[in-house]
């Protein structure tokens, strides 16, 4: 026997793979009656569903699509999700099941849907087999819907596995959806569907991809289909613009796949250009070509691949005329008058002279009537406006424009205090989104720190850093992140000072005299002193001015007063504080009567919010009942518990209910 190579050992483990998963599927019992088929549907997620249709990520018009079908689908419908290439590059054994096929939890599928992101390779025919697979318990009638975006690409042939699914005599489906495939690429695929008896559709944008996937989920019709579909019949005018809808009357059979397209004269049978299904009934409105010259209406029939129906149709130019001024300065925007189709999709650009046809910068569609605004490159030189079509981004027409440098000036002090505003002077185009920022001089052009837009006019304040050090102050712009302009400026420490009593009660407020830039949102906080820099306590803004108070921690212990900057946190100054326990006493009758008050007499700290409360003796710390706040004086009254028992009076802190002192209390039935 002849040594085999690794392809044709590979091909051959996949056969016997094949054959032993069906004889499996044949050996099981039959429920075919008591079951309504089961589904699973194999999604695309290679790197090319990030391409884009007319503006949009493939795979988000795939997870609109999908959860638009998700939501029509009968409650008792039966639907797996299989996806390949989501997980890793280059990996052909990236496939996995996602959804089990059973009942349909609606939410749960399209979360899973949406939460796919496409990266890797097109394991298409190991995903097909994969999810025959999981469709294996059972003889029922089993479906697969294909949805892909591309060929093959893991050394494996589609028409051979579909030939031994086939042949294993199992009651097996594989639909497949073309979504966004060229002739070529479609052909490759197609055989899955027509090996096994599925459809095999095309899909260019949401709408054909809606229709599809509808036409593959939904129950085939009772009656047999012929052999001969019968006659057909296709009427559309007899010239069109190029890109434009138009309208198209037709006669026919209306199968499942059937569709109507325009297509080049003299283009082969079998082949389509733009299309819709005849699923949407007669009339139908179809898109033209956006190359002129002589077409042809075809009536295609998607289970024979035959062209029952044809008409002539000629494809005219657009007339499109532009008009805007000769210059205007890199980065603005520019107004442009224009005529033309104004099809779908249709847009105006403008970008460098000698960037090639059918690529594109900023851009504004055509629907947004005439004139419009485009924003222009941020480099100076010769550009073009292009009007171009949204179908095959092709160029109709195209007038120079001259993009002038732009000329900047900033003016500012020499020096402030790092952290606070400064106030600068500017002159510069003001283009949308143009903004003046301060950074270390050594940041890298195109970085930024805390900013302002140019928008606000002349001067205007920027927040400088915090670190003391050599910065610079530019003017930026919005599109592409440029400096037009820069100059130094230095940033110097601030000075800060701080001064406080060196004790006080936990939890009280001490008084704090400081000075420092003040700078905004500045603030003054009171910390334990192991807690790490940039986290704070209870704090006040410097705003409040000096003195200003500031509320203590309530856990006695060592502890810092420190200066903190509102720009990022950084501590300035510190000075330590001690904060002693605070000393409680509390005094009332032993016994009282239930929902009766009870007269409290107490000394303590008296912090803000503090109070006294009567509670059951087992109720946790930290809760209360009924309270009096200790700033009603000494003795106070606080209503007791209704029901009669063991209690407690607890003296609590306002700030975190810390208990600071307990005493016992009797409460005794009422008379």
């Amino acid at each position: 026997m002849r040594n085999l190579g690794s392809i044709e050992r590979k091909k051959m483990w996949h056969c016997w793979k094949l054959l032993a998963l069906w004889i499996a599927v044949l050996s099981s019992p039959l429920h075919a009656a008591e079951q309504p088929t089961r589904t699973i549907l194999v999604l695309d997620a290679s790197g090319s569903m990030w391409g884009q249709i007319e503006g949009r990520a493939k795979i988000e018009i795939a997870r609109e699509v999908i959860a638009k079908l998700v939501d029509d689908l009968p409650a008792n419908t039966e639907l797996g999700l299989v996806t390949y290439g989501h997980r890793r590059k280059g990996d052909c054994e990236d496939i996995e099941l996602l959804v089990e096929p059973g009942k349909l939890d609606r939410e749960a599928f399209k979360k899973t849907v949406n939460a796919i992101q496409p990266k890797g390779m097109t394991p298409l025919t190991d995903a097909v087999e994969f999810a025959a697979e999981k469709l294996r318990s059972t003889e029922n009638k089993a479906t697969v819907i294909l949805v892909t975006d591309g060929e093959e690409t893991c050394d494996r042939d589609p028409c051979e596995a579909a030939r031994l699914l086939e042949a294993s005599g199992v009651d097996f489906t594989a639909h497949v959806v073309a979504f966004d495939l060229d002739d070529k690429a479609a052909k490759s695929v197609e055989c899955l569907a027509a090996t096994t008896g599925g459809l095999f559709l095309k899909a260019d944008n949401a709408t054909t991809l809606a229709d599809a996937l509808q036409m593959v989920i939904e129950p085939e019709p009772e009656q047999p289909k012929m052999e001969d579909p019968g006659e057909a019949s296709v009427t559309g005018p007899k010239t069109v613009v190029a890109g434009s809808r138009f309208e198209v009357t037709w006669t026919g059979p209306g199968e499942k796949g059937d569709y109507i397209t325009i297509v080049p004269k003299d283009l082969e049978d079998g082949a389509h250009r733009n299309y819709e299904y005849t699923r949407g009934g007669s009339p139908l409105e179809i898109t033209a070509l956006i190359a002129e010259g002589p077409a042809e209406l075809r009536y295609q029939h998607g289970r024979t691949g035959k062209v029952l129906a044809r008409a002539d149709i000629a494809v005219v130019a657009a007339e499109v005329t532009l008009n805007a001024a000769e210059s205007v300065v890199a980065g603005a925007q520019v107004t442009v008058e224009w005529t033309g189709p104004d099809n779908k999709g249709d847009y105006i650009t403008v970008v460098p002279k000698d960037l090639e046809d059918g690529k594109y910068a900023q851009y504004t569609y055509t629907r947004e009537g005439s004139p419009l605004k485009v924003l222009v490159p941020i480099e100076a030189g010769d550009a073009e406006i292009r009007y171009m079509t949204g179908q095959g981004n092709k160029v109709l027409a195209r007038i120079p424009l001259k993009l002038e440098a732009a000329e900047a000036t900033l003016k500012a002090a020499e020096s402030v205090v790092a952290g606070a505003q400064v106030t600068i002077e500017w002159t510069g185009p003001d283009n949308e989104r143009d903004y003046i920022t301060v950074v270390p001089k050594d940041l890298e052009d195109g970085k930024y720190a805390k900013y302002t837009y140019t928008s606000e006019g002349s001067p205007l304040k920027v927040l400088a850093p915090i670190a003391a050090g050599d910065a610079e102050i530019r003017y930026m712009t919005g599109q592409d992140n440029k400096v037009l302009a820069r100059i130094p400026l230095k940033l110097e420490a601030a000075e800060v000072t701080l001064k406080a009593a060196e004790s006080v009660v936990a939890g009280a407020e001490v008084t704090v005299e400081w000075t420092g830039p003040d700078n905004e949102r500045d603030y003054i906080t009171i910390v334990p002193k192991d807690l790490e820099d940039g986290n704070y306590a209870q704090y006040t803004y410097t705003s409040e001015g000096s003195p200003l108070k500031v509320l203590t921690p309530i856990e006695p212990g060592d502890t810092e007063i420190r200066y903190m900057t509102g720009q990022d946190n950084k501590v300035l100054a510190r000075i330590p504080l001690k904060l002693e326990a605070a000393v409680v006493t509390l005094k009332a009758a032993e016994s009282v009567v239930a929902g009766a008050e009870v007269t409290v007499e107490w000394t303590g700290p008296d912090n803000k919010r503090d109070y006294i409360t009567v509670v059951p003796k087992d109720l946790a710390d930290g809760e209360y009942a009924e309270y009096t706040y200790t700033s009603e004086g000494s003795p106070l009254k606080v209503s007791v518990p209704d029901a009669a028992g063991d209690a407690e009076i607890r003296y609590m802190t306002g700030q975190g209910n810390k208990v600071l002192a307990r005493i016992p209390l009797r409460v005794e039935e009422g008379q």
